[in-house]
């Protein structure tokens, strides 16, 4: 029998599976994952972060990460925020945060290096 921290991983990394995998899918730039599982004062297991070309970009990317992740895992976003003006998208899926950003937002605001202390994964997507 697993124990309930052994399934919350599984799902976690279900999700983050889905959601890179539906970034890649709509050609996300310079795609983070930062595992938060071993910093002691976060309140999520992983963010991912990703970067957009445009605002327009930006909406395709959340529409996509959303489709995907209910179809293949029946999970709604408990909170979405920034499709006002799409300069920085969030999407809370409890314990994994997904940030989309346009480039300019992105290097404003570095929210990677206030989590400097989490394991950082990089999925890098090549434009053909």
């Amino acid at each position: 029998m697993r124990r309930k921290s052994e399934k919350l991983q599984h799902t976690s990394d279900s999700l983050k599976k889905n959601i890179i995998e539906a970034l890649q899918d709509k050609k996300a730039l310079n795609i983070v994952e930062l595992d938060m599982s071993d910093v002691k004062v976060s309140l999520f297991d992983k963010f991912i972060i990703c970067t957009a070309t445009s605002t327009t970009h930006a909406e395709s990317l959340h529409d996509n990460v959303a489709k995907f992740v209910k179809q293949n895992l029946k999970l709604i976003p408990k909170h979405t925020e920034g499709l006002t003006n799409s300069q920085w998208i969030l999407i809370d899926y409890f314990d994994v945060l997904v940030h989309i950003f346009l480039k300019e937002s992105r290097e404003f605001y570095t929210i990677e290096s206030l989590w400097a202390d989490a394991k950082r994964i990089e999925y890098n997507f090549e434009l053909n």
